[in-house]
């Protein structure tokens, strides 16, 4: 009879946890959305985004990532992964834009604005060559009559009047308590704005982000006097 020696101790490792579910992630965001009635898709329309154009400080868009579609009220609101197409900036990983796009029948006047820093490196090297070798900056308060406003963002309006109209006082104070940074234009029916620190297209992230445009979108319509719905 062979003599077999005792086999030694087991070790007790717990076994291997199962292979982890790559699409999990996926269903979840799809879920996530679907509770809350928004539409998501991975294939959005290029040449409708497109066709926003011209835009004022905004990037012209080349290609899209994912989209999420809301309605609430009378607006409706589009946030999509957009890219500028520009290869310095994808290799400094600043290429791509999570942008919101507004329309409202309560929308009434243009204006443009930009913040003035934190545009990404890139971005923000650009623009000191531009104050370096460019034309002579407005001085803050000679657009809207606002310093204070106008030492923050950059600003282009039709005319004055208008410029005062599309950005009402509530408007103006939200933008400065928040610190907002990135690209808001206004225009008569619809807005469009990219944030510089709200990069992502998660969830937690766009809960936040639709927070905020919804914060601008109510503050840009406190106008101080009646307004007609545009055609």
């Amino acid at each position: 009879m062979a003599y077999y020696p005792p086999p030694p101790p087991g070790g007790g490792f717990p076994p291997p946890p199962p292979p982890a579910d790559p699409y999990a992630p996926e269903r979840a965001f799809a879920e996530w959305a679907r509770q809350r009635g928004y539409f998501l898709t991975a294939t959005p329309d290029l040449a409708w985004y497109q066709a926003w154009a011209p835009f004022t400080y905004l990037f012209r868009i080349q290609r899209l990532g994912r989209e999420l579609r809301m309605t609430a009220g009378e607006a409706t609101v589009w946030v999509v992964e957009a890219f500028e197409g520009d290869a310095v900036k994808e290799v400094a990983g600043e290429d791509r834009h999570v942008t919101c796009f507004l329309t409202s029948p309560r929308l009434a006047y243009r204006a443009a604005i930009r913040s003035k820093t934190s545009g990404g490196v890139v971005a923000d090297l650009s623009r000191g060559f531009d104050d370096l070798f460019g034309s002579a900056k407005p001085i803050a308060g000679a657009i809207l009559g606002d310093p204070t406003f106008e030492a923050r963002f950059d600003v282009a309006v039709p005319t004055r009047d208008e410029g005062n109209a599309a950005l009402p006082v509530p408007l103006r104070q939200q933008l400065l308590q928040a610190g907002f940074r990135g690209v808001l234009e206004l225009r008569a029916g619809g807005l469009v704005c990219s944030m510089n620190d709200r990069p992502g297209f998660d969830p937690a992230s766009l809960d936040a982000t639709l927070a905020v445009v919804g914060q601008i979108y109510r503050a840009a319509t406190q106008y101080p006097h009646a307004v007609t719905a545009p055609p």
